[in-house]
């Protein structure tokens, strides 16, 4: 291969660029996981990109309990089907992951099976794994046009304007709840991103695969039985009743009677706080009744708040024996908590844009609730800042036709673009982290990756936070092959 040297401008302004050398892996249960830091000793530019994870090597699949058939990502498959208790079953591999496993389970495995296609794709597995696709997954290949999408951090998030507000977490089978959130309003977050004109509803996905759907304007009024959680809100005023045993007042207002209207004007929220404190983070964990089986536990970081759609007072849980004293479980009561989505994951703005491909959200959520983040994708259209740089060989000549993918990090590719007969390229793409692979037959490029960082609007002034124009200029060295 051509020895080459890889030159960028990068046209960022004020950005943070490393290479991608240290974080913690993906999954938290696998954060001492052996196979996975051989990977990504092997592939350093995959390190937080959606192939650190398990979905690597393991397949999700469906597992019927109780008569009803559910669909599980690869995390939740795998520690179903092998099994939490002894006797334990056979660990499921994808064809990339036992490919792997065949070869030895060593770096040197991992570069042995480099030229295969084990999920018969037509693409070899390095390509794959350049493209930021999985090697193991048939349906994901390079070449598919990804939605738009922001992933937004905490410092983000936490940006926003919040909303506090007090309400009724009515559920059907444990205990209500009285209880104060601070959020961001879900409308002022879609605005944040670009809301397109043409989106009708958003769902919302929690790393187990629970989702929710909502539609984005619903009428007003709304008409009994077809009253829907409206995404922009505002909802009815709820209802306060104190001293009931099957009530948790986690929240005392010293309401004066029962019946109380609260004041608060109630919204969905992405919600951060519970009574003041942070939410805590969701995790897998063996559930009580069934040790064969894993169910979530926890709320946050984020959690989608609810409140309810028909005002109402709290009742019994419907697995309570019924007293007929006026709070028995009422089938008909709005029992909000249900549907209030737990550690959510990403918001998928509908309809997605006409061509474009979904992401799977039982697959590498867990990235994204270990980090605090969540993905907000679709019917989109956020600001964006140029990402420009330009290619050269070992003798300062410009370098065409070289890729340069562009990986948004906890997801896949989000973007590509091919230098021209200047070398230069360019890239728009809105705020957030990524990483920069550059590919081409015949060429090695060092370092193989680059990681950057690119700033959204500061909030609290109201414009955005980085000048567009000023240039940041890396030099990059290659060696040829050995």
């Amino acid at each position: 291969m051509k020895k080459v040297r890889f030159l960028w401008i990068l046209a960022l302004g004020f950005i943070w660029m490393t290479p991608l050398t240290t974080a913690e892996a993906a999954y938290s249960s696998h954060q001492n996981d052996q196979d996975i830091s051989k990977f990504l000793e092997v592939y350093p530019f995959a390190r937080s990109t959606k192939l650190d994870d398990c979905s690597l090597c393991h397949p999700g699949g469906k597992v019927t309990e109780g008569g009803k058939t559910k669909s599980y990502g690869s995390c939740d498959y795998c520690h179903i089907t092998y099994g939490l208790q002894p006797p334990h079953g056979e660990i499921p591999f994808n064809g990339y992951g036992q490919a792997y496993k065949d070869a030895g389970r060593s770096q040197e495995a991992l570069q042995n099976i480099e030229g295969l296609d084990s999920d018969g794709d037509s693409y070899g597995n390095l390509v794959e794994i350049r493209a930021l696709s999985f090697p193991g997954d048939k349906l994901d290949h390079p070449g598919l046009t990804p939605a738009p999408a922001v992933v937004m951090n905490q410092e983000r998030i936490l940006d926003l304007p919040h909303y506090n507000q007090l309400l009724l977490a009515n559920a059907s089978k444990s205990m209500d709840e009285y209880v104060e959130y601070r959020g961001a309003r879900i409308g002022y977050l879609l605005s944040h991103v670009g809301l397109r004109p043409e989106a009708t509803q958003i769902t919302v996905f929690a790393p187990d695969g629970f989702s929710k759907t909502f539609p984005l304007n619903a009428p007003d009024p709304q008409i009994p039985p077809n009253i829907q959680y409206d995404v922009m809100g505002p909802y009815p005023q709820g209802y306060y009743y104190g001293g009931l045993d099957f009530v948790n007042y986690s929240y005392d207002p010293g309401y004066p009677y029962d019946g109380y209207q609260i004041p608060d004007r109630l919204y969905m929220l992405l919600g951060y706080l519970r009574n003041g404190d942070p939410l805590e983070k969701g995790r897998l964990v063996p559930d009580p009744q069934n040790p064969g089986r894993l169910v979530l536990e926890g709320e946050g970081p984020y959690r989608l708040i609810l409140p309810q759609k028909i005002a109402g007072g709290p009742d019994r849980p419907s697995t309570m024996a019924p007293l007929k004293d006026g709070w028995d479980y009422d089938p008909n009561k709005d029992h909000n908590w249900g549907s209030s989505v737990r550690s959510v994951t990403a918001i998928r703005v509908e309809p997605l844009p006409p061509g474009s491909t979904d992401f799977k959200w039982t697959e590498g959520g867990w990235n994204l609730v270990d980090k605090a983040k969540v993905a907000i994708y679709g019917a989109i259209k956020p600001e964006t800042c140029r990402v420009t740089g330009k290619v050269t060989d070992s003798g300062g000549n410009p370098l065409a036709d070289v890729q340069i993918s562009f990986g948004l990090v906890s997801l896949g590719q989000v973007g590509k673009t091919t230098s021209g007969s200047t070398g230069k390229f360019r890239q728009d793409l809105p705020a957030g982290e990524y990483v920069a692979i550059p590919s081409k037959p015949g060429y090695i490029f060092h370092p193989e990756s680059i990681a950057f960082q690119l700033p959204g609007k500061n909030l609290s002034s109201s414009s955005v936070s980085f000048p567009r124009n000023i240039g940041y200029k890396m030099n990059f060295t290659a060696s040829p092959v050995p």
